[in-house]
């Protein structure tokens, strides 16, 4: 409209007629747009209109009137045009000032939540400071918990009930895929979560997402003393929000880190326990040479060994193997080493494997079980007694023509109510040895899956019997290791070989 509407019937009437006046005049800015006028050219545009209703006198508006009405417009342009833009800049400079206050806050915010690993108190910080920017009375965080559903994780100004705080997976993952950006309520997926949040008259939700997937929201209330959020507050809370699920998760990673160097420790004094366990050093045996080693596939194994003194020169000699691995395994291994060290030498090997056998059975789970070598050398007469309680049979090497296997025992300790044993002995002649192994040895895989099994071991061991009882040991260990190449172990490895001079 670029000129004066005066009734006269028609299109014009039905425009005036409403608001009651008889002139409408526009006041065009003294500037000019380009993107006003369609053609894109420069053209004035309509920035207030000036209406007035019918004279008093009853006379209708002649072209004196309407010549003046459009001269008192086009003087009133230019400061209606400058009030318009002073209005404008201020609310541009309002709108800069509450931006750079949000900023600064932010800021403050970002760098608490970076210095702060109290995971209560960054929850705390973060919906307090929603609150009080969005001006709400209410706020909770919900986030994600194993399983893949949703729990309350903080709440400020509500008093919901805890039995309806979880959400299961099925309602949780469509509402965490829909959320992207800050949105109301009302547009979520509809579900019981939907109601619950409508239920605590909730306005709006905020993705907290951890890279770019979202694992939980914040959702705050209306505003107090009504009225919209603007975009600059969706802008803040969403920026707000995506601290706050990186503050979260530097929380949890610190929590793991710490967890495994806690574990790291335990594990290290365990292993270190373990090792004091086993003999400090070789014993020196008149006529005999002892040797071992045990290397676990983890920081601590389950495979013992010992070399026992007994009275009268005598000495006991033991290796076991208990099931499992790592931790569990080495307390077991603790307790084998324990009763064996009491019960050494102090009955007949059949009757002592029975007493070991009932402390076991009495003691542990009924899937644990160890299976052990136990002898006793008598080094004058050059004799070993043993018993073997389902343990690999070691391997008995001499002369080209002896290599036998010592068996003679019974089934594993620890899981038959009253199994029988059996007792053997044998001579061992000079130049002989007896490798005692855990099956770490005999079932150690290749890259190929294939075992090292009992021939190749017994191979190796005759290939080296002429050397000192220390560098059998390193051969069957170096040869093992060589097997299995980069794989590495797949259980403990455990040697003891008795040699006679």
């Amino acid at each position: 409209m670029d000129e004066a509407l005066a009734r006269g019937g028609g299109a014009r009437d039905a425009i005036l007629a409403p608001l009651g006046l008889e002139v409408l005049c526009p006041i065009m800015s003294s500037l000019v747009s380009p993107s006003a006028h369609p053609s894109g050219s420069a053209a004035p545009r309509v920035i207030a209109l000036l209406g007035l209703g019918a004279r008093a006198d009853g006379r209708g508006y002649g072209a004196e009137e309407f010549a003046f009405l459009q001269s008192v417009a086009a003087c009133a342009a230019t400061p209606i045009e400058n009030g318009l833009i002073h209005h404008e800049l201020k609310t541009v400079n309002q709108r800069l000032s509450v931006t750079v206050y949000q900023l600064h806050t932010l800021f403050d915010i970002s760098r608490e939540l970076t210095s702060s690993f109290d995971e209560e108190g960054i929850k705390n910080l973060v919906t307090s400071t929603l609150m009080g920017q969005l001006r709400v009375s209410r706020c909770v965080l919900y986030l994600s918990v194993p399983g893949g559903g949703l729990a309350v994780g903080h709440e400020r100004g509500l008093r919901s009930h805890r039995e309806e705080a979880f959400v299961p997976e099925a309602g949780a993952r469509p509402v965490l895929d829909a959320l992207t950006r800050p949105m109301e309520v009302a547009l979520l997926p509809a579900g019981a979560l939907r109601d619950r949040l409508h239920r605590a008259r909730m306005a709006m939700v905020v993705p907290v997402a951890v890279g770019a997937r979202a694992e939980g929201f914040l959702a705050v209330g209306e505003r107090v003393g009504g009225g919209a959020f603007t975009e600059e507050d969706r802008d803040f809370a969403h920026t707000l929000a995506r601290q706050a699920g990186a503050a979260l998760e530097a929380v949890r990673l610190h929590r793991v880190d710490l967890d495994r160097q806690r574990r790291d420790r335990e594990m290290q004094i365990a292993r270190e326990i373990q090792q004091s366990l086993f003999p400090p050093g070789r014993p020196t045996i008149a006529g005999f040479e002892v040797a071992a080693e045990s290397l676990p596939c983890y920081e601590v194994g389950g495979d013992y060994y010992d070399v026992i003194p007994l009275a009268h020169g005598r000495w006991a000699l033991a290796i076991a193997d208990v099931s499992g691995k790592g931790a569990p395994a080495s307390i077991l291994m603790a307790s084998v080493h324990a009763s064996l060290r009491a019960l050494a030498g102090s009955a007949r090997l059949d009757e002592l494997m029975g007493r070991l056998n009932r402390f076991l059975l009495e003691s542990t789970q009924a899937n644990k079980y160890v299976t052990l070598f136990y002898a006793e050398l008598d080094p004058a007469r050059r004799r070993l007694a043993y018993v073997n309680a389902g343990h690999v049979p070691p391997f008995r090497i001499g002369a080209p023509s002896r290599r036998e296997r010592l068996a003679t025992g019974g089934p594993v300790l620890g899981l038959l109510e009253d199994p029988a044993y059996e007792t053997a002995e044998v001579e061992i002649a000079p130049g002989e040895l007896v490798a005692m192994v855990t099956d770490g040895a005999t079932e150690a895989l290749s890259p190929d899956d294939e075992e090292f099994g009992d021939e190749r071991l017994r191979d190796l061991l005759a290939s080296a019997s002429s050397e000192r009882a220390e560098r059998v040991v390193r051969r069957v260990s170096e040869g093992v290791r060589t097997w299995t190449g980069p794989a590495g172990c797949s259980d403990d490895l455990t040697l003891l070989v008795l040699k006679a001079t």
